[in-house]
């Protein structure tokens, strides 16, 4: 059994715009980084054996103000967020954003990462922990497209889920036990 305790990164600037970040290394503010350490006194860091993260500049600010030195921390590129190619720094096209979370459609216009595509590095990550961390208890912190496709990859899914229905808030923690 694995124990998970997955966290979306705090708040940054594009955030507060209604910008689309994807792959896009933008730093957190100041409301994320309040976020973090608003956390930080909620977390008990003695449950948890080793954290993963993505490399993204939000996700490790936001685990180094989360754990500090205090656990082993392994940045991931698994855990990056989900590639929104051409859209990135766009104001967020909310028309679109049906189309790109439609498992039928799938759509990768604009350069997007496909939606399979986003499912399928979910598993391989899943596979990559169940591998390597059985019995263990572990904090990661992504980002939220990725974390959606994480949540859906735990529990299922199939060409009729629907992908909105889950929707990350930042520097909030999702519970979840792999067996």
């Amino acid at each position: 059994m694995i124990k998970l305790y997955v966290v979306r990164r705090g708040k940054t600037a594009w955030n507060e715009k209604g910008l689309l970040q994807g792959s896009t290394d933008i730093e957190l503010n100041d409301v994320g980084i309040k976020e973090a350490n608003d956390l930080r006194t909620k977390l008990n860091l003695g449950k948890i054996d080793i954290c993963l993260s993505s490399p993204l500049k939000r996700a490790k600010q936001t685990v180094q103000i989360l754990i500090g030195n205090e656990i082993e921390i392994k940045y991931d590129d698994l855990l990056k967020e989900r590639y929104f190619g051409l859209l990135e720094g766009k104001e967020i096209n909310y028309d679109l954003i049906g189309q790109m979370w439609d498992y039928n459609i799938d759509n990768s216009e604009y350069n997007i990462e496909s939606l399979k595509d986003c499912l399928i590095r979910a598993n391989i990550f899943l596979e990559k922990i169940k591998e390597n961390y059985n019995g263990k208890t572990i904090l990661i912190v992504s980002h939220g497209a990725f974390i959606k496709c994480l949540h859906f990859a735990i529990n299922g899914f199939d060409k009729n889920t629907d992908f909105l229905s889950f929707n990350p808030k930042n520097t909030t923690i999702y519970e979840y036990v792999i067996e």
